[in-house]
């Protein structure tokens, strides 16, 4: 059935760049050759897109991401111009770039800033997930200083800070530390479970065997308690719905299925190509440097992997894009 002709996207996710300091387990797009990054979308190509989706769309909020955004200078001046438009902006960064700019993003256009971190008890973990040594003490410094400084301004300016956890077998003792380290400082977190392979990660080393029955029990516990620590008042942004969804991975994956994915009707992406895709793990739809942003969401294409969607068997479905 195709897409209603009055139902436009509620989840937008604009990716500037492939390009970043860390060489994440959880990620491949810093193995995209360089020939393919060097064709990013210019500022000025940004600006057009941005202000054609805004003449679409009217106000709406979107999040840019990586790579690490931040590694692009003229993020700022992208945030600035859609909040120019009247559009609410957030950020996903590793913090790599952030000690020397903390000044520039609280006077920037930014909404919400959401901080990857993988551990706060045990820096190693989080620095073997990033694939470098200096990853968790680059990071720290650059939310401690942000949430101290944040803290000091008025009211008016304060920026809504987050963390976002990719659970793994190698942290899941940092489950509460992490809830406790976000309810000291006044900020949010959300885990993301790491999948089994099947989605946007892939077996590397230690995870290999991502939730087999060696690790499972201890698994489970700690989703466990990641439900009781929400119930505790700790400031988990997940809902209840996807934290379940995530013991389901973990014990019978196979009803996975039995959840309903919705990002073929809500979610909106564009990479630094100018690419657009309506799901994240299927080819794209159309290219915005040549199509307006409506005209690639009721495309016959669109429809296509709508149809492919709904027929998807991957265990996906239980990641943030799907659950809000």
């Amino acid at each position: 059935m195709p897409i209603a002709p009055d139902k436009k996207p509620v989840s937008f996710s604009f990716n500037n760049t492939e390009r970043c300091q860390s060489r994440c387990i959880t990620c491949n797009g810093w193995k995209t050759p360089a020939e393919v990054m060097e064709r990013e979308m210019t500022l000025d190509e940004w600006k057009k897109v941005l202000k054609n989706i805004h003449d679409w769309m009217g106000n709406y909020e979107f999040i840019i991401s990586g790579g690490e955004p931040f590694i692009r200078e003229d993020v700022f001046e992208i945030a600035q111009y859609a909040s120019d438009l009247g559009d609410t902006v957030n950020v996903v960064t590793n913090g790599l770039a952030l000690p020397d700019k903390i000044e520039q993003v609280l006077n920037s256009a930014f909404n919400n800033i959401t901080f990857s971190l993988n551990a706060v008890k045990e820096p190693k973990i989080h620095n073997i997930s990033r694939g470098r040594d200096d990853a968790f003490q680059r990071t720290m410094n650059a939310i401690q200083n942000l949430v101290y400084l944040n803290k000091h301004r008025g009211s008016h300016k304060w920026k809504n800070i987050y963390l976002s956890t990719v659970v793994m077998p190698s942290n899941l003792s940092e489950i509460k530390p992490i809830a406790e380290f976000c309810k000291t400082e006044g900020i949010g977190v959300s885990y993301q479970l790491m999948d089994n392979g099947d989605a946007f990660s892939t077996a590397v080393d230690s995870e290999k065997q991502i939730y087999g029955k060696d690790i499972k029990t201890s698994a489970l516990e700690a989703i466990d308690e990641m439900i009781e620590l929400k119930k505790s008042g700790y400031p988990i942004c997940n809902g209840f719905s996807q934290i379940e969804a995530f013991k389901l991975l973990i014990n019978t994956p196979e009803e996975i299925t039995n959840i309903e994915c919705s990002v073929g009707e809500n979610n909106f992406a564009i990479d630094p190509y100018g690419n657009c895709r309506i799901c994240f793990c299927m080819e794209p739809v159309g290219n915005l440097k040549e199509s307006l942003p409506q005209e690639l969401w009721y495309s016959e294409k669109a429809e296509e992997v709508r149809e492919k969607i709904r027929n998807c068997k991957m265990n996906c479905r239980l990641l943030n894009c799907n659950f809000k």
